[in-house]
């Protein structure tokens, strides 16, 4: 199905269902409550008669048992036994009389008014409103109809994947509810009834069986009903056969069916207690599906933005982060200006939109530098908004993280601070810049905002710093094929430490190549659970060409991919990096999105699974040139997935034939699983490459697959990505 033409579907599914929600659920509610009523008839029902009764002696019997012709149904049942149906200030009673003597056998208990209600609420809400229901009962058909075809049946257990097949697999059954309905309700399909007079008087049972035998020469009986009150169907065989007259004090019709097909198929009266039951479960398959459907929806809505503190909050207090540090300061902010009494809400850049920030009457930033003086990836679509935006009146505070080693120091904080003010905002506090470990200039901005709102401070310890640590390089082997020109030079290297250490798959190991140098990070691609004494890095190669085409290495990575031997000793600092850990429900799903180097973490995050004997759903799409020069960690990848740590994995290859494209390509590929797996299965994806390469095709791709996916347009999409990095639910580890 072509994208637009989906996402159009999609959207027609989603709201029209929701807007009629109560209607569509009160139709088919009652549906559900009115397939009781044949199946209690059944029960209520003795055998049938092998053959109908004489005509004229069952209107001997009726008119001495029933001398006013109150009856409003006869049935003549096996042995002799007629069973007849009065009606008395809205309830039913039953009762069996015998043939030949006319006593009265038994009584088979009564059924009240309430289904005659509820079949009023059903067709004319009780307000003479039939054409409501008839155009609801076309809505709904449409979107039964269009349901299906949205996604094709697949076996998944997920709350969507049993959604999607249920709806296949009950088309049939549930169409027919509501194809006849639209019939019943056009009259077509139904029986023609003789003329009819609103001044009738109703049709009596014997009345009724006297005037089939003049007109219609009728001679034998099986049931007698009234129709419309003034007009009454004897089903019975007359000269022609089995026949079904149906009749008025103006005339009769004879039918070979009564009340035909489309009306039994719809009622469920088709086969008694049984089609009744299957009517039953259309409507529960239909409640099913509606239920399924609105919380599949809401559990999205409820998964918008991930805000923490007060839901009154005067008190804004925002991060942009790279490695997960501002991150952390901004939660201990929040902490401690709420145990000092403050209305605090905690969010991230990425969740929030510039108008927002008028809404609080401080505002304060805590936002780190990436790459050569940029605005973390995450917070780049907000400043990109600030442009133009009106935030007279909003007062705002930084602090801002960054590193004197770099070129740019602090840049981040200063780009977010001049668009802050040039959209109108007023700066209370001077932007505070932290070289290096926060934990003493955070300390000491915190305490200047607590004096600004005039608040104490509660007992917040400061974040843990970069952890020293002391490595030896133990092993280091090339990942690449040295003898293909076209891949690049990738090492795997692992360190050892003579102490344990604490870390997890995804913190960073710090590295300086010199003194005054600013310090690299790199991904850790090991587990403690395997070894809590050893380090396991993935390291490209990088280089560059001087102003006079020297050729020069980057410096840390030529410090670790060339001048250190195996043997030698390396200080480092051990960061945490908690944004891009693997979730710690242990039940999570989730997606790993790498190219080249991106493999570095997760190579550690599978690793922790198998030591961990954890069968989370797990998937990795990787992407790189070619499979047989440059697939990174292949072959332990491969027994991970064969062992069931990994359950999907994906490996797609730009430069080899048929080798898949580059990870984006394959996002599309798998649009439908992807989708599953996020939006019903909750599970997280990171992103871990080149920022201009993988970060910008995959968010391109996610928007597009999401877009189709929901029945939105592609910037609606992207304002959902946003909202998911904002919780945590897309988290991106990316190299400029």
């Amino acid at each position: 199905m072509a994208p637009h033409l989906k996402r159009t579907l999609s959207w027609f599914h989603r709201w029209l269902t929701l807007i009629l929600l109560p209607l569509f659920a009160l139709i088919i509610i009652t549906g559900a409550i009115l397939s009781f009523d044949p199946i209690l008839d059944d029960l209520r029902s003795g055998p049938a008669a092998g053959a109908p009764a004489d005509a004229a002696a069952l209107v001997r019997l009726l008119n001495q048992i029933d001398p006013g012709q109150r009856a409003r149904s006869v049935v003549v049942e096996e042995g002799g036994v007629v069973l007849l149906e009065f009606r008395e200030q809205g309830r039913s009673q039953f009762m069996t009389f015998d043939m030949e003597t006319g006593g009265l056998l038994e009584r088979r208990g009564e059924k009240g008014g309430f289904f005659n209600t509820v079949k009023h609420l059903h067709k004319d809400l009780l307000l003479n409103a039939a054409i409501v229901v008839e155009i609801a009962t076309y809505l709904m058909v449409l979107v039964i109809i269009v349901g299906p075809f949205l996604a094709w049946p697949r076996l998944r257990r997920t709350l969507m994947g049993w959604h999607t097949l249920g709806g296949w697999i009950a088309l049939p059954l549930v169409l027919m509810i509501a194809v006849t309905g639209i019939l019943m309700s056009l009259h077509i399909g139904t029986p023609r009834l003789p003329p009819l007079h609103p001044d009738d008087r109703p049709m009596g049972m014997a009345s009724a069986i006297e005037q089939a035998m003049v007109t219609g020469d009728l001679s034998g009986v099986r049931k007698v009903t009234r129709v419309k009150n003034a007009a009454a169907a004897v089903w019975g065989v007359d000269p022609a056969g089995e026949a079904v007259h149906v009749m008025s004090r103006h005339g009769v019709i004879r039918q070979d069916r009564f009340p035909g097909l489309v009306k039994a198929l719809h009622e469920g009266t088709w086969a008694g207690a049984w089609s009744g039951l299957i009517n039953l479960l259309a409507s529960v398959i239909l409640m099913g599906l509606m239920g399924t459907g609105l919380w599949s929806w809401a559990r999205r809505i409820r998964q918008g933005r991930r805000r923490t503190g007060d839901e009154d909050a005067d008190i804004l207090v925002a991060h942009a982060s790279q490695t997960g540090t501002a991150a952390r300061l901004a939660d201990l902010t929040r902490q401690a200006l709420q145990a000092g009494g403050a209305r605090v809400m905690h969010a991230s850049v990425a969740g929030l939109s510039p108008a927002e920030l008028k809404g609080f009457r401080q505002v304060f930033l805590i936002a780190s530098t990436a790459g050569e003086g940029q605005v973390p990836e995450q917070a780049r679509s907000f400043l990109k908004a600030l442009e133009g935006a009106d935030l007279a009146g909003c007062r705002f505070s930084i602090l801002a993280l960054g590193d004197r080693g770099y070129t740019h120091f602090c840049r981040g904080g200063e780009q977010l601070r001049t668009a802050l003010l040039a959209a109108g905002g007023e700066e209370v506090l001077p932007m505070v810049k932290v070289d290096g470990d926060p934990a003493a200039d955070w300390r000491c901005w915190l305490d200047r905002v607590a004096a600004l709102l005039g608040i104490g401070l509660g007992d917040v310890a400061a974040p843990r710093g970069d952890q020293p640590v002391r490595l030896t390089l133990r092993e280091r082997h090339q990942l690449n094929d040295s003898a293909d020109p076209d891949t690049h030079e990738v090492w795997a290297l692992r360190f050892e430490s003579d102490t344990p250490l604490a870390f997890r798959p995804g913190d960073l190991l710090l590295v300086r190549p010199g003194a005054g140098e600013p310090a690299r990070p790199y991904s850790i691609g090991s587990t403690p659970d395997d070894d809590p004494r050893s380090l396991l890095l993935t390291v490209s190669l990088a280089s560059h060409r001087e102003a006079d085409g020297t050729p020069r290495l980057g410096k840390a990575s030529g410090l670790l991919c060339r001048q250190l031997k195996e043997g030698d000793m390396l200080e480092g600092q051990l960061r945490v990096h908690p944004d891009f850990n693997p979730p710690e429900d242990p039940e999570r799903p989730m997606i790993m999105l790498a190219a080249g180097c991106g493999i570095a973490p997760f190579i550690g995050f599978i690793a922790e699974q198998a030591c961990r004997k954890s069968h989370r759903p797990t998937w990795l799409i990787f992407g790189n040139r070619k499979r047989a020069g440059d697939f990174f960690h292949g072959e332990r990848l491969e027994v991970w997935h064969r062992a069931g740590y990994l359950n999907r994995l994906d490996a797609v290859f730009s430069r080899d034939p048929e080798g898949g494209g580059y990870v984006q390509d394959r996002l599309h590929g798998v649009a439908d699983e992807l989708m599953d797996w996020v939006l019903d299965r909750d599970a997280v994806i990171y992103v871990c490459g080149n920022a201009r390469t993988l970060g910008e095709g995959v968010r391109t791709a996610l928007a597009q697959i999401l877009a189709a996916r929901e029945g939105m347009t592609v910037e609606q999409a992207v304002r959902r990505l946003q909202e998911w990095e904002a919780r945590g639910k897309l988290r991106m580890d990316l190299i400029d």
